[in-house]
C-alpha cells in the first residue's frame, strides 16, 4: 500500500496550529497603535487585512518545506506585533515603516494604470415595441445598416438556436463571449423553472395531499372527543394542495412568460436575417467601393458611428423615461395574476364541495355534443 502524500490543510492538528496562529496575529495586530495617515477609513485595520491576505495567499501549498517556512513567520511576526504594540519601540517604527511604505508602492501602481476605457456600448440589437401588458414584440434596432455604413460585401447573419429552444442570431465568428454568456443565463433560468415545476408536480403534490389527509385525520378525531378548533379556517383553500396549487400555476406562467419572449425575439431576429438576406441579393449587382480606399473607409465609418449614436441617445432617453415612470409594482398583485388566481380559487372551491358530497351539475351534453352536427357528419358517411 502506496504511503499517501501530506495536504496539510487536510490535516487537523495543521489546521488548529494555522488556525490559532491567525487568530493570535489579527488580535495582536489590531492593538498595534498606528498614526492617522496609516489607517484605513473602513473598519478593517491594515494589518489584519495583510494578515488575512497572506494566509489566503499560502493556504494551497502543499510542501513541507514553505509550510514549515510560513509557520516560522508567522510567530516571528507575532513576537514582532507583539513588541510593537508599544509607541516607540524599534518594531513598532519597522511596522510603520513597512505600512508607509506600501502605501507609497500602491499609490504609484494605482498612478500607472491605463486610463478607463472610452469606447461606448452599442445599442441593443433588437428594441421591444410593445407595452408592458401588451404581448411581446420587438424590432431590429440599427439593422440592417445601409450599403454606405460599410466597405465591401454583406454578410448575412445566421440565426441558431440552443436545444431549449432559445432562438439568437451568430454576426461573427468566433461568438463573442458576451452573447454566450447571455445565452447561457437565459438557459439556466429557464431550466431552474422547468426543474421547480417537476418537483412541484412529482414531489410537492404527492406531499401536500399526505399532509391535508393528516389534518382531516386529526380534525375529526378531536371532533369526536369534544374538542373545537379555536383557529377561523377558510375552506379548501387552506390545505397545502392550494399552496402547492399557487406555486406550480406561478412558475408556469413565469414559463409562459419567457417561452413567449423567445418566440417574439425568433419572430424578430428571423424577419432580420430576411431583410439581410434581400439586401445582400439586391446589393450583388451594384459595384462596391475598394476595401483599401481611405475616403470610401471613413464615410462609411462616419456613417456607422453617426448611426449608432442617434441609436444610443434613443436608448438612453427610452431608459430615462422609463426610470421616471418606474414605480414599484407587485408581481402577485398584476392584472393577469390575479385573474388567474381567481380562477384557481373557483375551480379549488368547486372541488372541495364535491369532495363533501354535494352532487356535480348535470352536464348539458346537447350543448356540448348537438345532435344535428352528429346527424350531419353521419350522413355525411353515408
Amino acid at each position: 500500500m502506496f504511503r499517501q502524500p501530506f495536504v496539510p490543510a487536510r490535516n487537523s492538528r495543521h489546521r488548529v496550529a494555522a488556525l490559532a496562529l491567525y487568530r493570535a496575529l489579527i488580535k495582536t495586530g489590531k492593538k498595534v497603535p498606528l498614526p492617522k495617515d496609516l489607517q484605513h477609513p473602513g473598519p478593517t485595520h491594515p494589518i489584519a487585512h495583510i494578515v488575512r491576505k497572506r494566509f489566503v495567499k499560502h493556504k494551497p501549498l502543499t510542501s513541507l518545506r514553505l509550510v514549515y517556512n510560513s509557520m516560522a513567520s508567522g510567530y516571528k511576526f507575532l513576537t514582532l506585533l507583539t513588541r510593537g504594540q508599544t509607541t516607540g519601540n524599534p518594531e513598532h517604527a519597522q511596522i510603520t515603516q513597512y505600512l508607509r511604505q506600501r502605501n507609497e508602492e500602491s499609490a504609484l501602481s494605482r498612478s500607472r494604470a491605463p486610463p478607463p476605457s472610452t469606447r461606448r456600448h452599442n445599442p441593443p440589437l433588437l428594441t421591444k415595441i410593445s407595452p408592458p401588458d401588451a404581448p411581446p414584440e420587438y424590432e431590429p434596432t440599427v439593422r440592417p445598416l445601409p450599403k454606405t455604413a460599410f466597405i465591401g460585401e454583406r454578410k448575412v447573419p445566421s440565426v441558431a438556436n440552443t436545444s431549449g429552444g432559445q432562438v439568437f442570431l451568430r454576426i461573427k465568428k468566433p461568438q463573442p463571449r458576451v452573447l454566450s454568456r447571455a445565452v447561457s443565463r437565459r438557459s439556466d433560468l429557464f431550466r431552474k423553472d422547468l426543474d421547480a415545476l417537476s418537483d412541484i408536480v412529482e414531489e410537492n403534490l404527492g406531499s401536500a395531499d399526505e399532509e391535508d389527509r393528516w389534518e382531516s385525520l386529526m380534525n375529526k378525531q378531536l371532533a369526536a372527543e369534544g374538542f373545537q378548533d379555536k383557529v377561523p379556517r377558510d375552506g379548501t383553500l387552506e390545505s397545502y394542495r392550494w399552496s402547492e396549487q399557487l406555486s406550480k400555476s406561478w412558475v408556469e406562467s413565469q414559463l409562459d412568460r419567457r417561452w413567449s419572449d423567445w418566440v417574439a425575439r425568433g419572430k424578430a431576429v428571423s424577419e432580420l436575417v430576411e431583410q439581410e438576406r434581400a439586401l445582400a441579393k439586391k446589393e450583388a449587382r451594384i459595384s462596391r467601393p475598394f476595401p483599401d480606399d481611405p475616403k470610401a473607409t471613413k464615410a462609411a465609418r462616419e456613417t456607422l458611428d453617426k448611426i449608432l449614436e442617434e441609436a444610443r441617445q434613443k436608448e438612453a432617453a427610452r431608459q430615462e423615461e422609463a426610470q421616471t415612470k418606474k414605480a414599484f409594482e407587485d408581481p402577485f398583485m398584476a392584472p393577469l395574476w390575479v385573474e388567474r388566481v381567481r380562477g384557481l380559487e373557483k375551480r379549488q372551491t368547486s372541488q372541495g364541495q364535491y369532495r363533501k358530497g354535494e352532487k356535480r351539475p348535470a352536464e348539458d351534453f346537447a350543448t356540448k355534443f348537438p345532435l344535428d352536427a352528429f346527424a350531419a357528419l353521419k350522413a355525411t358517411r353515408r
